[in-house]
């Protein structure tokens, strides 16, 4: 009971001493509600919308008396998938380069003589596609349908070669070789017009599990708790620290001393995380408060484990911060995550901010991974063990001031 007391007593001094920040944490406070909500309303609005692109101009040509481009112009101008992006223009070839450099035009493709033939016959004829230099983004586009076209094309001329060597080894009765090359090649022409029924279209969101309002308003709240040490250092130095080795020369433990600290440090960050759930998302209140005491008592042991590292405010506040930050580009939460790098969001998993958003989002009924369960057991434990360590020595070592 004297242990208990002696820890009730040291807590309370330990909470006197932090609420000298008093002005800092109102600071915090204010970050905590408004600035998560806020990023995700606007990041719904900016991903839900996307951005303006108002599509590309492809200008087509081909020698002199060839009419390739008109039905060109004809047919891929009744493609839907391709008319939501691109416009096809059938040109002379001197018209079009003058188009081009006017910018009326995003590229132009040249076509060879009787390119329809050669495809036909398997010749694939080159061509030749004219692109501005000051439109990267059009002509990646551009570039991208093209080698799409190719691939597609080159699938169906291994089709035709396939089917033409059957009808070499055994033509039927009744049916010339110039008959099997049309109906075959018609044949792939309406597979490629009609490709739209072959695939299901899935409507993916950018934030794969959580609506993007609430995916962005719980790792925001994730990332300021987790970069909130600074407010922590007095707790960690100087006459505090001081206060501590004259405990310890009385024959107290270290232990009291630290995890005071974390028990002054949790319901602060607990009285700014619980509102922000409330605003964030739907939820039972006590789950939600259950919530928030968990994702405190990690960020709280994170701030510990970084101000006694850094061992001074400055040195803190740039650990904290690079960790928070580094843990809400890997979680998603500045990109978001279909748009990351595969080997990125494969490391998504071993981000704090991910596990603390996937257990904000458990208390308002979505699934918590293992994962998460798995690295804020493990990762607490051994931020505990870290904080123990690291405040018995810099109690016991000669550092005292921040």
């Amino acid at each position: 009971m004297k242990g208990l007391r002696y820890f009730e007593k040291l807590t309370a001094l330990t909470m006197g001493k932090l609420c000298q920040q008093r002005w800092l944490l109102a600071g915090l406070v204010l970050l905590c509600l408004l600035l998560p909500l806020g990023a995700g309303r606007a990041a719904e609005a900016l991903l839900s919308r996307g951005v303006n692109f108002a599509g590309v101009t492809l200008a087509i040509t081909a020698p002199e008396g060839d009419s390739v481009p008109q039905l060109l112009e004809q047919f891929m101008g009744e493609m839907e998938d391709i008319a939501q992006y691109c416009d096809i223009v059938a040109l002379e070839e001197g018209a079009a380069l003058e188009a081009l450099s006017r910018g009326k035009v995003t590229a132009v493709l040249v076509l060879p003589e009787r390119f329809i033939q050669g495809v036909m016959w398997g010749e694939n004829p080159d061509l030749r596609l004219i692109v501005a230099g000051d439109r990267p983004l059009e002509s990646l586009l551009l570039l991208w349908v093209g080698q799409s076209a190719s691939d597609i094309l080159s699938a169906f001329q291994g089709g035709v070669y396939a089917v033409l060597d059957l009808y070499q080894a055994a033509p039927p009765p009744g049916l010339t070789r110039d008959q099997v090359v049309v109906d075959i090649n018609l044949r792939y022409i309406s597979l490629a017009t009609g490709r739209a029924d072959m695939f299901q279209t899935e409507l993916v969101t950018a934030t794969q599990a959580l609506p993007i309002p609430l995916h962005y308003a719980l790792s925001l709240a994730a990332f300021f708790a987790l970069s909130a040490a600074p407010v922590f250092v007095p707790l960690y130095g100087g006459d505090w620290l001081r206060f501590q080795r004259r405990l310890r020369a009385a024959g107290r433990g270290t232990a009291g001393g630290c995890f005071s600290a974390l028990a002054a440090c949790a319901p602060v960050l607990f009285l700014l995380l619980f509102p922000a759930l409330l605003l964030a998302g739907e939820g039972h209140p006590l789950a939600l408060a259950g919530a928030a005491l968990g994702m405190a008592l990690f960020c709280g042991l994170f701030c510990g484990v970084c101000c006694l590292a850094a061992g001074s405010a400055g040195g803190c506040g740039l650990l904290s911060f690079g960790g928070a930050l580094l843990s809400l580009a890997l979680a998603g939460g500045i990109v978001p995550p279909v748009l990351l790098p595969a080997p990125v969001r494969r490391l998504s998993g071993l981000s704090p901010v991910t596990w603390l958003r996937q257990l904000a989002a458990g208390a308002m009924g979505y699934e918590v991974p293992l994962s998460a369960w798995a690295g804020l057991t493990l990762g607490g434990a051994g931020m505990a063990l870290a904080m123990a360590v690291l405040y018995r020595r810099r109690v016991d070592g000669e550092e005292g001031t921040p």
